[in-house]
C-alpha cells in the first residue's frame, strides 16, 4: 500500500517539486523493489524467519522541476520488520543512514561492523555495500552527488581530488552535529506548505547538508592546514590524527603511528591534542575503543556466545577487570549489564 501527496510549481518559474509518500509493503519482492527504486539496486536474502516481512516508510523528496534521477533531496523514515542481508549499490547520490532502533551492521563482504543506536553511516556515490538489518528503525538522508564538490573547492580541495576515507563520523560531537542537521532537513518538509518547496530554502538545505557531510565524515578536505604558522599546529593536523584513530582503533596502533599519519612529531601531536581537544592522543584512542566496545556490547547476543571478555579483547582491553572498571566510569554501569540489556 502506498499513499502519495505531491505539490509543485509551474516548470517555467524555476520552482521545486515536493513529493511525500507513506508506504507499507509486505514480502521480499516489494521491499527490494522499493529499495532499488529509491536508493540503489539491491539483492537480499533472509537471515531470520521468512514470515511477516514488513517495511513501513514515510518519505519526502524535493527537486527543481526538470531535475533528473538522483538529483533530488531525500528524507526517509523507515521501519523494517525483518532480519535480512542486503547487498546494494552503486549508490547514485550521497546517502547517510542514522540508526534509531534494532541491530544494524554495514561493510563490504565479511568485513561488517556493528552500528550503535544513534550512530550515522555515510554511503558515497558509487559505493557498493552489504548491510544486515534486524528489526531496524532508521532515517535516511540522500542528496545529489554534485552538491559536495563546490563546497570542497571553497576549502581548497578540487572536486576531482575529494575522497571520503571512512563511513563513520570523526567524533561523537560531529555525529550529534549530523543528527541536528538531519532534524533541520526533516523539519523543512513539514506542514501543508513545506518550506523546502521554495527554491532558496531548498538551496540552503542542500548547502547545509553537504557542508555537514564534509565536517562530519573523514575526507581529504581535513588534510588542509588552514591555520598554519610558526609554532602553531593547525586543527587539520588533529583532524588527521582523529580520522586515523577512528579508522584503526580496533588495531594495535601506536602513538608513533598516529603521529606519522597526522604528519607531525609525537611531541607536536601531544601538544596539538592538549590545545584543541583538551586530552591526549592516548586518551582519545582509549575513549574511541571504549565507544567501540560499548556499541558491540549493545549489538551482542549472549545466546550466540558473545562475552564481555571477547569484546573487550577485540577493542584492545586484555584485562577484563580493568576493562570493567573503565567502562563503568565511562558509561555508569558494568559492561555485563549492557550485554544483557
Amino acid at each position: 500500500m502506498e499513499v502519495s501527496v505531491e505539490s509543485g510549481a509551474d516548470p517555467g518559474t524555476g520552482g521545486v517539486r515536493v513529493r511525500r509518500q507513506a508506504s507499507e509493503l509486505h514480502g521480499m519482492a516489494a521491499v527490494l523493489e522499493l529499495i532499488s527504486r529509491r536508493y540503489a539496486e539491491a539483492r537480499s536474502r533472509l537471515v531470520g524467519a521468512a514470515g511477516g516481512l514488513v517495511l513501513r516508510s514515510e518519505t519526502a523528496s524535493a527537486s527543481r522541476t526538470g531535475a533528473g534521477p538522483g538529483e533530488d533531496l531525500l528524507a526517509d523514515s523507515l521501519d523494517l520488520q525483518a532480519h535480512i542481508r542486503l547487498d546494494a549499490g552503486p549508490f547514485p547520490r550521497y546517502t547517510v543512514v542514522c540508526l534509531h532502533e534494532g541491530r544494524y551492521a554495514v561493510g563490504r563482504g565479511g568485513g561488517l561492523r556493528h552500528v550503535a543506536r544513534g550512530q550515522s553511516v555515510l554511503f558515497v556515490p558509487g559505493a557498493r555495500v552489504t548491510t544486515i538489518c534486524d528489526q531496524v528503525r532508521y532515517q535516511v538522508v540522500g542528496f545529489p552527488a554534485g552538491t559536495v564538490g563546490p563546497i570542497a573547492g571553497r576549502l581548497g580541495v578540487d572536486a576531482a581530488d575529494l575522497r571520503f576515507e571512512g563511513t563513520r563520523p570523526v567524533s561523537a560531537a560531529m555525529n550529534r552535529h549530523w543528527r541536528a542537521t538531519s532534524a533541520y532537513l526533516f523539519r523543512s518538509f513539514a506542514g501543508p506548505d513545506p518550506p523546502v518547496g521554495h527554491p532558496l530554502i531548498l538551496a540552503g538545505v542542500l548547502e547545509a547538508v553537504a557542508s555537514a557531510v564534509l565536517v562530519v565524515f573523514p575526507n581529504t578536505t581535513m588534510r588542509r592546514d588552514h591555520l598554519a604558522g610558526p609554532g602553531r599546529t593547525a586543527p587539520a593536523t588533529v583532524r588527521r590524527a582523529v580520522a586515523f584513530i577512528d579508522a584503526h582503533a580496533a588495531e594495535p596502533i601506536t602513538l608513533e603511528g598516529i603521529a606519522a599519519a597526522a604528519g607531525i612529531s609525537v611531541r607536536g601531536l601531544q601538544a596539538a591534542f592538549a590545545r584543541h581537544r583538551d586530552t591526549t592522543p592516548s586518551g582519545y584512542l582509549r575513549r574511541v575503543r571504549l565507544e567501540g566496545a560499548h556499541r558491540d556490547l549493545q549489538a551482542a547476543d549472549p545466546t550466540r556466545g558473545d562475552t564481555v571478555a571477547e569484546i573487550a579483547r577485540r577493542w584492545g582491553f586484555p584485562h577484563p577487570g580493568r576493562f570493567s572498571a573503565v567502562y563503568r566510569d565511562a558509561f555508569g554501569r558494568p559492561p555485563k549489564r549492557t550485554l544483557h540489556t
